[in-house]
């Protein structure tokens, strides 16, 4: 997968530790074999006793500066590799420490089964073996950027948790928590420019026109000159259970939104991107928003939740703010009127959108039957074609290039 398509990144953790430390004395030890000396004789060119330089052997007392010092002398090696060899006894003795405490935690089993594992491993975000509980305990830590399961909760569970809450829908937070991090490990591989609200203001006419092109190539147009105003655009496929849409959050001085292929139909990802747009815009630099599936949708479509709830407030606001940017307030007042197939191609290229964007919310508002709003509803191509996209096709033609306004069949 190149560094340039938005994907996640394979290969964040690790394979293999070993799950042993080895004390500088037995390299010591070694050394000693090699030179035909005795630890007696060690202790008298040294200066120490032969008690410490048995308990150095033994790994039993560490080794200082001073010690690797007289060592270089007596024996050719120089001090600042005992000083290394010492540093990684002890830090390995400390992992392999907390690695058992760890796997010893009653609530560390728990923990795994809440996470998609299997997932992650398939993904190769974290290695296939080892798959001991230790061993998951660590890699699914390092994944996720904290040192204790406490930790994680702190900073996962609970911005999945408030979120959940605001909605009520029976997302798996474990699985929303490591998609929500597969978005921000594959951001860390953009460069963008200067995040400028003004700059994503005025690229939005040129955002809506990409619709009608072919998906692949358009999601690159539009990745491209996203991050060069400073607004980064990652795709992540859904890991199972987290149902999400897409998410928009800040990454210090830069926008992030994240994107899946949940609903599989161009016109949700492009509405998906405008409404995160509007979470970017509107929203601050503060929240976490994340576009959802209730579960209760017959058209694939993403859903704002009734209620007075503020989050819920801020997802109708970006919901409109991605119908006012693809339809205008002229396109909306029209699409009430809208029935027949023949009227929604005429406002799709009057408007300059994909048809299928206007069959998707004729759809959602149950003018068009699920049926007649797939005819005009296209499929998202696969993963690998999405992010890798093929030589350019051109857009769709409009009814100018079909020859003016001659009227359709109804």
């Amino acid at each position: 997968m190149t560094r340039s398509s938005g994907a996640v990144r394979h290969g964040f953790v690790a394979a293999l530790e070993p799950d042993y430390a080895v004390a500088p004395g037995e390299t010591l030890r070694e050394r000693l074999e090699e030179m035909g000396m005795t630890q007696a004789e060690l202790a008298t060119r040294t200066g120490l006793t032969p008690k410490h330089i048995n308990q150095v052997l033994q790994g039993v007392v560490p080794l200082s500066g001073e010690v690797a010092q007289r060592l270089e002398y007596a024996v050719g090696v120089p001090a600042r590799l005992w000083n290394r060899l010492e540093a990684d006894y002890r830090t390995q003795q400390v992992r392999l420490a907390q690695e058992r405490a760890q796997a010893e935690d009653p609530e560390a089993v728990q923990w795994l089964a809440d996470l998609p594992v299997a997932t992650l491993a398939a993904e190769e975000v974290i290695p296939a073996q080892p798959a001991d509980t230790a061993s998951r305990v660590r890699q699914l830590l390092e994944f996720f950027g904290v040192a204790t399961i406490p930790a994680w909760r702190e900073v996962w569970r609970k911005p999945v948790a408030a979120f959940r809450q605001s909605y009520a829908y029976e997302a798996l937070p474990g699985a929303l928590a490591a998609w929500l991090r597969m978005g921000e490990l594959a951001a860390r591989d953009e460069q963008p420019g200067t995040f400028s609200s003004a700059a994503v203001r005025r690229l939005l006419p040129e955002l809506v026109k990409l619709t009608r092109r072919a998906p692949a190539e358009a999601l690159a147009v539009a990745r491209r000159e996203l991050a060069a105003v400073g607004v980064i655009v990652v795709v992540v496929p859904e890991v199972p259970g987290a149902r999400a849409y897409g998410a928009s959050r800040w990454l210090g001085p830069f926008a992030l939104i994240q994107l899946s292929l949940h609903g599989k139909t161009e016109d949700v990802l492009w509405v998906t991107l405008f409404h995160e747009l509007g979470h970017v815009l509107l929203h601050g630099r503060k929240g976490l928003f994340i576009e959802h599936d209730d579960g209760d949708s017959t058209d694939g479509q993403p859903q704002v939740s009734s209620g007075a709830d503020a989050g819920i407030d801020h997802e109708r606001e970006a919901q409109q703010f991605a119908l006012d940017t693809l339809f205008g307030e002229q396109g909306l007042a029209r699409l009430e009127a809208v029935s027949t197939t023949a009227e929604a191609l005429d406002l799709a290229d009057e408007l300059g959108i994909d048809a299928g964007i206007v069959a998707g919310q004729l759809q959602a508002r149950g003018v068009w039957s699920p049926a007649h709003g797939a005819r005009h509803r296209r499929t998202l191509p696969s993963r690998e074609e999405l992010l890798h996209p093929a030589p350019m096709l051109k857009p769709r033609p409009s009814k100018q290039e079909r020859g003016g306004g001659a009227p359709r069949q109804r």
